[in-house]
């Protein structure tokens, strides 16, 4: 959100497609979207072309490797606009007892949470609403084994924010390629008549967005190859940039309300504990994490000074953004076999949930206690079928997805999916994406 800078995009552009040069597995793929209803904001972008590239896994013989993988997308219907996403990328070196990695890495310290797409600790994609896939945290990573210990250390001062679902201010009206943003009025009340909003925002240096510190650790004990507890703890920039902003009413020249919107860099806490167990097939795993938007570990580099988590409040526009600590439990069950892979979640709100979902400065959370299961059915080597069904108990969200895929002897693939939202409570996070209704379809070719 609002970070549309040349240095790092051009930098980040540069990464993918050097990545890509050097791909050991690849696809470009033609998907195409067609919209079931209308939802509140449709972008202009309905086709495009995603490629896909994966290095070679990690050589335990040597010493010194590389592993990448990203996507690059180019959207036909918006300006042949692109989207970009970097989910790993780094350096692995490998000691006698230890390795280090450095770059861009998803870690496996909270398992549980790319199910439900909670992007605390990994950053999501986000090129589509549902989707699940991350993006790693840029920094060293240091690992060690001991016994039945593994010690893993993460250390930084840059810092790479979630870009997409990006946004783009352009003629006062703030913007995105993606139908899956929720974006500010256009309006406001005042005097009982609707007056236009005039979005603009501040300046600011691009070090005061990268120059930020992460500091962390998991340790992992295993009382058996096939479970065994672990522990984490991170301090670390939050994944999605936070919005505040100030506003004015400019009845003279604009006759407007004009808001500058600041992008600020905020700090969280993160910490959590899991068991798990496996018996034969069956993956079992629990936990507790707990996020504080409000930790500090020393001197952050602020925005804005004291500025940075400023409220606004008039009578024609309010500005409050939250900074609310969240407290989860959660569990998953992995069945994989050789014709069908079966996963049941759970996860469950433990603490008071105070956000609403209509403020573009804060969003609510996405869960507040809500189960998930899905089944893929493999009928051969080609042919495959998804369905995923996910409902919040307390808020009555139901959200299915469904993709059928056939694979022509690894060098074809097309997909049909559907993805259907319902969400009857103006309190979702998902209340505001209902009408975002999809059928999808894809074709491509590996390489």
């Amino acid at each position: 959100m609002f970070f549309n800078r040349y240095f790092l995009h051009s930098f980040l552009f540069f990464i993918i497609v050097m990545n890509s040069l050097w791909a050991h597995e690849g696809s470009v793929t033609y998907e195409k979207y067609y919209r079931l209803n209308k939802p509140l904001y449709r972008s202009d972008s309905g086709d495009l072309l995603n490629f896909s590239f994966e290095t070679a896994p990690l050589d335990p013989k040597r010493d010194l490797d590389f592993f990448g993988m990203g996507d690059l997308r180019l959207y036909f219907q918006d300006n042949n606009a692109i989207n970009y996403s970097l989910q790993e990328g780094y350096l692995h070196y490998q000691g006698y007892s230890y390795h280090v990695d450095i770059g861009r890495k998803i870690l496996d310290w909270n398992q549980n949470e790319k199910y439900w797409s909670l992007g605390y600790l990994n950053a999501n994609q986000a090129f589509t609403l549902l989707s699940t896939e991350e993006e790693g945290v840029t920094g060293a990573i240091f690992s060690k084994p001991i016994g039945p210990f593994e010690f893993d250390v993460l250390v930084s001062y840059f810092f790479i924010p979630q870009i997409n679902p990006a946004v783009d201010f352009k003629n006062g009206e703030v913007q995105s390629k993606s139908d899956w943003v929720r974006l500010p009025p256009k309006k406001t009340v005042i005097n009982g008549t609707e007056v236009p909003i005039y979005y603009k925002i501040a300046d600011y240096k691009i070090s005061n967005i990268v120059l930020q510190k992460s500091l962390g650790g998991n340790i992992r004990y295993k009382w058996t190859e096939k479970g065994g507890i672990s522990a984490f703890a991170v301090y670390k920039p939050e994944n999605k940039l936070r919005a505040n902003a100030s506003a004015y009413y400019d009845n003279i020249v604009l006759n407007k309300v004009v808001v500058e919107a600041d992008p600020t860099v905020n700090h969280h806490a993160y910490y959590g504990l899991q068991v798990f167990q496996a018996f034969g097939d069956l993956k079992i795993r629990g936990g507790l994490s707990y996020v504080d938007p409000n930790a500090r570990l020393g001197k952050d580099i602020p925005i804005y000074s004291s500025e940075s988590r400023k409220t606004f409040k008039s009578d024609f526009f309010t500005i409050n953004p939250r900074y609310d600590k969240e407290a989860y439990s959660h569990m998953s069950a992995n069945l994989d076999r050789k014709f069908y892979i079966l996963s049941l979640n759970y996860i469950r709100l433990l603490s008071k949930n105070i956000r609403a979902s209509d403020d573009f400065f804060s969003d609510t959370v996405k869960w507040n206690r809500a189960l998930g299961g899905s089944v893929t059915f493999v009928f051969n080597d080609s042919f495959r079928l998804l369905l995923d069904l996910k409902y919040d108990f307390a808020r009555f969200d139901n959200i299915v997805k469904s993709e059928v895929t056939y694979n022509y002897k690894n060098q074809v693939h097309i997909s049909l999916g559907l993805e259907i939202l319902k969400a009857p409570l103006e309190s979702s996070y998902w209340s505001y994406y209902r009408a975002n209704d999809t059928l999808y379809s894809s074709v491509g070719f590996y390489f």
